[in-house]
């Protein structure tokens, strides 16, 4: 199995950020702010780890901590860990800070700037908009009861949200007490419902976490359909982090077919969806 590739990408406008920080003499708030960005984004690819999923690029963008992406395959119960994984880091390192100031108050003067930027991170990337991580928690909620609808949902909210503050912003300039950074916010989230990111999330497979498996232990579970179900509907069984099996029964509920875990995940992985269980080669064990 090919192996899978992970991408570290430092995007134009983060550079730009960094570059007018140092000219203003705001360099030492900017190095802060990168890494509180960075430990944000490994949090989120900690937790995906953690739960056999591979992210393959990581980008960090002007606003830090934003991951681009449908996440098709990455159950809601994951999503929600996934997403609250950066803004819960942000937390941990700002608290981190609070007890070293308590120990060490000649130590303020040079975590004031590292406190600041995680509050603001976690803060910020928990409003419930797409595609902020608020937003992703948002949609892993509703998407049980909502199903493929969830995100479009959000991205609505998304479009109010960032409407209104945008209307914020025109009402400070004409109070003449202008809030450029909330007009611009507001401008970036406006268009964030509308970008087209990569899938950053990606399930992976028994082959290439077999060793995993074997060293932490998996728990096995098997699927029991009717051969005129298709692949779509096994998928969409095959949630969480279980190792699944397939029976394929008749309607008098005898064993008609039977398949291991790596067949049925190639079964998923390389035939269409929409194929029938009957069509599949039977192997009865």
């Amino acid at each position: 199995m090919e192996r899978l590739k992970f991408k570290f990408k430092i995007k134009p406008g983060f550079i730009a950020f960094v570059l007018i920080a140092v000219v203003f003499k705001q360099g030492f708030f900017a190095f802060n702010y990168a890494i509180a960005v960075v430990l944000h984004e490994f949090a989120h690819y900690y937790v995906a780890d953690k739960l056999f999923y591979h992210c393959k690029e990581i980008q960090v963008g002007l606003f830090g901590a934003v991951l681009y992406g449908d996440f098709q395959d990455v159950t809601p119960a994951d999503r929600i860990k996934i997403a609250l994984a950066g803004p819960c880091a942000n937390v941990v390192l700002a608290v981190l800070c609070l007890a070293l100031w308590w120990m060490f108050p000649e130590s303020y003067y040079y975590s004031e700037n590292f406190f600041t930027a995680n509050i603001s991170m976690a803060c910020i990337n928990m409003l419930p908009c797409y595609p902020l991580d608020g937003g992703r928690t948002l949609t892993g909620i509703l998407e049980n009861k909502f199903g493929g609808k969830s995100v479009e949902i959000t991205k609505k909210i998304t479009v109010v949200l960032s409407l209104c503050l945008f209307f914020v912003f025109v009402y400070s300039l004409i109070a003449k007490s202008p809030l450029f950074s909330l007009g611009l916010f507001a401008i970036c989230l406006f268009a964030g419902v509308f970008s087209k990111g990569k899938e950053c999330y990606v399930k992976t497979t028994f082959s290439q976490n077999r060793s995993r498996f074997l060293k932490k232990g998996m728990e096995k579970k098997t699927l029991v359909f009717n051969g005129s179900n298709t692949l779509r509907d096994v998928a969409k069984r095959m949630q969480g982090n279980f190792l699944y099996c397939l029976e394929v029964v008749d309607d008098n509920m005898e064993v008609v077919s039977r398949y291991s875990v790596a067949e049925l995940e190639q079964f998923v992985i390389t035939k269409p969806l929409d194929t029938k269980l009957s069509e599949l080669k039977k192997v009865l064990a």
